[in-house]
């Protein structure tokens, strides 16, 4: 390969894990072989056996009456009990398995967590060789032991074929807190101290919310959504081309709860912790035969305490000029939240869903920071404090109207749109006061800077988008959508100096701005999916024409981008057993860079530090691979994945020291990286009272390219490590561990440590269940802490950042008129949000 940047054991790893997909979906393992096409007549001739029988029906949760995806069908021939033939269930629990010789055999439906059904005696006769077994039910794994229940439950984490499913009602240490939080202890997923959270050693990733954009950014979202009412999280590493192909490592999909009883139902949680944490939340519903009322609302108030040392060099000559930062650093977010919405059941196949969510959100940190800045050799020797308070805040609406129609009794040929409008509007504010001190940092009323900054900005989103579904026939079907959006936002920007002549802070205008931005991206894709021999596929390609304008009040001409993307998707899976599966992927991502990324001019962040955007930044594109198996055994299972991930016009964030003195950063595309690794992860239900699951990821990062004219070729091996393991004293209580362990990484100027951290909870059950109470401590050991550091021409710096630990949290949650969260079975897709992915 031209040019290639792996090196050579790694294109040999690449071509061997390519090699091993294309084996798997070239070859039948034995286990689901079908019959021979001869047999022996009864005076033992050798005579054709006609392969033209058919089984075919649907399996749904006994409970819930939910259908079930991923569903195990097998098919043993009567007279030996010998294994003929398999599948799982599709999306709307359908199976069908076709070229079965006539005889007589048995059925078995199965699912981890559900009672095994049988289907007896089925027969398959010349004059009847479809068999339609009609609808399944499977009744979760129940066993009466005097007077207590035991109830089997849903695995932590779950997977899938096109994805992973964190059940977040299972991860007791999540209670009481964010979508963060239940993503702590996730595979493939880590989170730094500050709770920003990334997929496989990236932040770019999108956010939905069952199904649709998130009117808040990736981390502002999950930073919001309390952990209460999300049913489950659902990690996306290669989505189809289905999905917008936003995000470079896929999608994190929030599932929200619904109800899944008729009548009035709901649930009250209510949330205290230590260094001003608190919250709570309200979800109630009104199900009949016809329509479906939902009321939900929240609020939280969170304040994380922390501390951070930093020190930078610059060289200039034979000088060194050294400074130092010490200080404490807190972050506050906070909202409230009001939604609502009705579906309306207008037929058994036809159905309209209107929902609307108001919102206000707020962002704060405050910073005490103890600086000295000298000169060696030389006369500067300054002491002095610097006190940084900002804020954002503002106001969210979200309003979706929707469809689906149903043109046959499956389900599966169906039509569904929707639309989408999305807004927010908000403010931001800073003030940075640094005044000189003495050697122990008592402050003067001498001013080194004073800096007052303010701004504003509105957003407002539409989204039109039509889904068709249509089967071929037993094996395959058809999908196609399209889909218009259109951003338009405006921004300002305000920079104050404080005058001392005056008294007052004046303008500044190298520093004060305003920016309009519009982006129209209008989409087509379409998806074939079919099953050959066993191997079940999915090919799918999407163009998107994106038109994209900025424009700038110190602009002579806008900044403008028109072009066209194409996004392939393909997605392989095969069953070697009834227990081990195989699945292959591949897709494309991209990810676009934003207004102020894009803007020029200088935005004022310190008297040490500019920070500048680049209208020329183009957006990086990634190619994702993947190749992943999966085994179960009883209620547990052992997962490995091997992926390998390249982005080209790598958005790239740089650091230059300039002859002022003063540090500018900005974002080019200049680079390259790659990561090819892998990750096991087990599930074990080692008996019942204790649950286990762990899991280890490690992979090679490269970065090649060249930053102010020097080369920047970095590589380092990344690994992470969990365990989350629970206890069950009892029906009624349960005890929670979590570990991670998150291995050092380079960056284009610079390397991370490593860090792990450690959570307990405990949960007591009340009230028959009605009523629970959650305790729990985050960082019990005071380990996550933040620690790196950078170089480039003319200076280095370090930093440590340290957020609050032993944070202990009480949560109390009661269900009104017993509420019961809709069981998402093996099956259900998004809770209701119209994706629907997989095989």
């Amino acid at each position: 390969m031209k040019n290639s940047l792996l090196s050579p054991v790694e294109t040999r790893i690449v071509k061997v894990l390519m090699v091993v997909s294309l084996a798997i979906l070239c070859f039948s393992h034995p286990g689901y072989s079908q019959l021979p096409s001869t047999a022996k007549g009864i005076s033992g001739e050798t005579v054709n056996a006609a392969k033209n029988g058919k089984i075919k029906g649907k399996v749904i949760d006994a409970d819930t009456k939910s259908v079930m995806e991923y569903a195990s069908i097998a098919v043993y021939r009567k007279r030996d009990a010998k294994l003929v033939a398999g599948t799982i269930t599709s999306a709307p629990g359908i199976f069908v398995i076709s070229d079965l010789p006539n005889d007589t055999y048995y059925v078995e439906a199965s699912f981890i967590g559900f009672n095994k059904t049988k289907v007896s005696e089925v027969k398959i006769l010349p004059n009847a060789q479809v068999v339609d077994l009609g609808t399944l039910t499977l009744v979760p794994s129940n066993q009466q032991i005097g007077a207590v229940e035991v109830v089997a439950e849903r695995n932590r984490v779950e997977y899938k074929i096109d994805k992973k499913v964190i059940n977040v009602s299972n991860d007791i240490n999540a209670t009481g807190g964010t979508a963060v939080t239940a993503l702590e202890n996730t595979p493939s997923v880590e989170v730094d101290i500050d709770g920003n959270v990334s997929v496989r050693g990236s932040s770019n990733f999108t956010v939905l919310i069952d199904g649709r954009p998130s009117v808040l950014s990736g981390n502002d979202a999950l930073k919001q959504i309390s952990s209460a009412s999300i049913q489950n999280i659902e990690i996306i590493t290669n989505p189809s081309v289905k999905y917008d192909p936003d995000g470079m490592a896929g999608i994190i999909n929030i599932v929200m709860k619904k109800n899944s009883l008729t009548g009035l139902n709901g649930s009250v949680n209510l949330n205290l912790g230590s260094g001003n944490k608190y919250g709570s939340d309200l979800l109630l519903n009104y199900k009949t035969k016809k329509i479906n009322f939902f009321l939900g609302a929240n609020l939280n108030d969170n304040t994380d305490h922390g501390t951070m040392i930093t020190s930078m060099e610059t060289y200039s000559g034979d000088t060194t000029n050294y400074l130092t930062n010490n200080g404490n650093r807190n972050q506050s977010r906070g909202g409230k939240q009001l939604k609502g919405g009705l579906d309306f059941y207008l037929t058994d196949k036809t159905s309209v869903t209107v929902s609307s969510e108001f919102g206000k959100y707020n962002f704060g940190s405050s910073e005490n920071s103890y600086l000295h800045n000298y000169d060696v050799p030389g006369t500067l020797n300054v002491y002095s404090v610097q006190n940084n308070n900002s804020t954002r805040e503002g106001n969210t609406i979200n309003s979706t109207a929707s469809f689906l129609t149903k043109f046959d009794k499956s389900g599966t040929h169906k039509l569904e749109g929707s639309f989408d409008y999305q807004s927010r509007d908000g403010s931001e504010g800073e003030t940075i006061d640094e005044s000189l001190s003495d050697l122990n940092y008592l402050q003067t009323n001498t001013y080194l800077s004073r800096i007052v900054t303010s701004g504003g900005s509105t957003s407002n989103e539409y989204r039109l988008k039509l889904d068709y579904t249509l089967p071929l026939n037993d094996k395959s079907k058809f999908e196609a959508g399209l889909q218009s959006m259109s951003e338009i936002e405006k921004e300002n920007f305000n920079f104050q100096n404080f005058d001392p002549a005056s008294g007052t802070f004046i303008s500044n205008p190298l520093f004060t701005s305003d920016m309009n931005f519009r982006e129209d991206i209008h989409s087509i894709y379409s998806i074939y999916s079919g099953n050959l021999s066993g191997i079940q596929y999915q090919v799918g390609l999407r163009g998107e024409y994106t038109k994209r304008t900025m424009d700038h009040s110190k602009a002579t001409v806008p900044y403008v981008l028109d072009r066209f993307d194409y996004f392939p998707s393909l997605h392989f899976s095969y069953d070697l057993t009834e227990q081990t599966q195989v699945m292959t992927s591949y897709s494309r991502r991209i990810n676009r860079p934003n207004g102020r990324d894009l803007d020029p001019f200088p935005q004022y962040m310190n008297q040490y530090t500019i920070r500048m955007g680049n209208p020329g930044l183009k957006p990086e594109y990634t190619d994702s691979y993947e190749l992943s198996t999966m085994h179960k055994f009883g209620n547990s299972f052992v997962s490995a994945e091997t992926f390998y991930r390249s982005t080209n016009d790598l958005m790239t964030r740089m650091q230059e020291l300039k002859g002022d003195g003063i540090v500018y950063m900005t974002t080019s595309n200049m680079n390259r990286d790659f990561s090819l690794g892998g990750e096991i992860m087990g599930n074990f239900n080692i008996n019942k009272w204790l649950l286990v699951n762990a899991s280890f990821s490690i992979y090679n990062y490269k970065l090649k390219g060249e930053l102010l004219g020097k080369s920047i070729d970095k590589q380092s091996t990344n690994y992470t490590s969990r365990l989350n393991s629970t206890v069950k004293l009892s029906d009624n209580s349960r005890f929670q561990l979590t570990g991670s362990y998150r291995g050092p990484t380079v960056s284009a100027q610079g390397e991370m440590k490593g860090m792990y951290f450690a959570n307990l909870s405990y949960k007591q059950d009340f009230l028959k269940k009605k009523l629970t109470a959650t305790v729990s401590m985050r960082d019990v050991l005071g380990t996550m802490k933040m620690e790196g550091s950078s170089t480039g021409p003319g200076f280095s710096s370090k930093m440590k950042m340290q957020r609050e630990s032993r944070v202990v949290m009480l949560t109390l949650s009661y269900r009104i008129n017993n509420y019961k969260a809709e069981k998402q079975g093996p099956s259900e897709q998004s809770g209701g949000s119209g994706i629907e992915e997989g095989f």
